[in-house]
């Protein structure tokens, strides 16, 4: 057994924390009707219709939010040094939090400032992204790939620190034919090598449920597996990272741990310097750590 499926056992049995504890998945309601423009010299993203399980964005003080920074700084330092930028997120099963956290992670990394950040919905037969950011599914990789746009017709600045998205697209009926084309296996190639400080983050479909993650795994500079508490089967998720043997597995991402989020004594600290430090620095006679 590798060290990664021991990892993961011992977090399924024990319900502790293999990698990063990140927060609540959850379908978000349909995002309202409200005009984008979509074209690459876009950056008016509606911060009103982003979901609010995207905490990076909604609630970036949270204790939820924390451990995406937290995952953040274990990215980087597993990858800056060699340069591998391209991590595709995925899981087991539909509905256990890829999506939302592949949004969550793209958007901590835009916010550092020395990287910027290529958000790639390639869950093309149910894509999610745009409803976590509120924005109108029209043209994306879907049409890319078919040739009927250019690439910068479909990049979004989302003005949320350095972060473009490049959304699914319309759903096509070929998406396993599309994701293994050579014309994807080139976009992926021009992604990783043409900027070197940007990472590129890569939502797909499950594991389990279709082929598609199958034919991007091997291009990937990393992956990461997401299982969700109470949700994902140990049986599952052996099963999903046995399909990855010769990837480079960064780690298991454990998610949707409520009683890790609900009960964590540093909940103050996360908000130091907020309105919740203001008032501890009250109640200790207006003296504060800054240590």
């Amino acid at each position: 057994m590798s060290r990664i499926e021991q990892a993961l056992e011992k977090a399924v049995k024990l319900r502790e924390m293999t990698a990063e504890v990140l927060a609540e998945a959850a379908v978000p309601s349909p995002p309202r009707t409200a005009p984008h423009v979509f074209d690459a010299g876009d950056s008016s993203l509606d911060a009103a219709r982003v979901d609010r399980h995207v905490v990076s964005i909604t609630d970036p003080h949270s204790a939820a939010a924390e451990q995406y920074k937290k995952l953040k700084a274990r990215i980087i330092a597993a990858t800056a040094k060699s340069r591998q930028n391209a991590i595709m997120i995925t899981s087991s099963d539909a509905g256990e939090g890829k999506s939302l956290t592949a949004v969550n992670l793209a958007a901590v990394l835009a916010n550092e400032i020395d990287y910027t950040v290529l958000l790639v919905d390639a869950d093309l037969r149910n894509p999610t992204v745009h409803k976590y950011l509120g924005i109108d599914q029209k043209r994306g990789l879907s049409e890319y790939l078919q040739g009927k746009v250019e690439l910068p017709e479909v990049l979004i600045k989302t003005g949320i620190g350095k972060l473009v998205v490049l959304l699914a697209g319309e759903p096509p009926e070929n998406a396993a034919e599309l994701l293994s084309s050579e014309r994807m296996k080139l976009l992926v190639k021009e992604l990783k090598h043409r900027y070197g400080d940007r990472y590129i983050i890569i939502d797909t479909s499950p594991l389990l449920v279709t082929a598609d993650p199958i034919a991007l795994g091997s291009a990937m500079d990393g992956v990461l597996l997401v299982v969700q508490e109470g949700r994902t089967s140990q049986k599952a998720a052996k099963q999903a990272l046995s399909l990855m043997k010769g990837w480079n597995v960064l780690g298991v991402i454990f998610n949707n741990v409520s009683e890790y989020l609900s009960k964590n004594k540093y909940e103050h600290y996360y908000r130091y310097g907020k309105k919740t430090g203001q008032k501890e620095s009250e109640k200790n006679g207006g003296q504060t750590d800054n240590g």
